[in-house]
């Protein structure tokens, strides 16, 4: 069985809104993204046989960040800003980031368990790509 390297217990959040300060997500449990990249059918003549093939359009996606909540929401629904995820690890690339103004709050869902610990889920539209930092506000 292979090691794991990465791990959630030291990975952690950050949203700066636009024109704003970065503002640490406190108490994040868990962080995910998926990227995607939507395609278009041509239908222009080719030199292949084939008569169509698809093209790459707007690449974009989203992401999610759970925190249990410790007090107030941090973020508003319609903030638009610059998202950073990173993790605690060995490897020279920590996290990923948005570029400025590249992440719009679309969701804040907040909940309790059945042992009463609060959490709070925000969900992101990506509109730019993310690229890797190394840095907590190096975005």
């Amino acid at each position: 069985m292979a090691e794991a390297i990465y791990h959630g217990k030291s990975s952690w959040a950050t949203f700066k809104i636009s024109g704003g300060a970065f503002v640490a997500l406190v108490n994040v449990i868990e962080w995910s993204y998926t990227l995607n990249c939507i395609t278009a059918e041509s239908t222009v003549m080719h030199a292949s046989d084939t008569g169509k093939t698809r093209e790459a359009g707007f690449v974009g996606g989203t992401a999610t960040v759970t925190c249990h909540l410790a007090g107030d929401v941090a973020i508003d629904e319609g903030a638009i800003g610059t998202l950073e995820l990173l993790r605690g690890a060995t490897d020279a690339m920590k996290g990923l980031a948005t570029g400025t103004d590249g992440a719009i709050c679309t969701g804040v869902d907040v909940g309790v368990d059945k042992d009463g610990i609060e959490s709070v889920t925000y969900t992101f539209q990506l509109t730019g790509t993310l690229t890797g930092t190394t840095t907590e506000g190096s975005a």
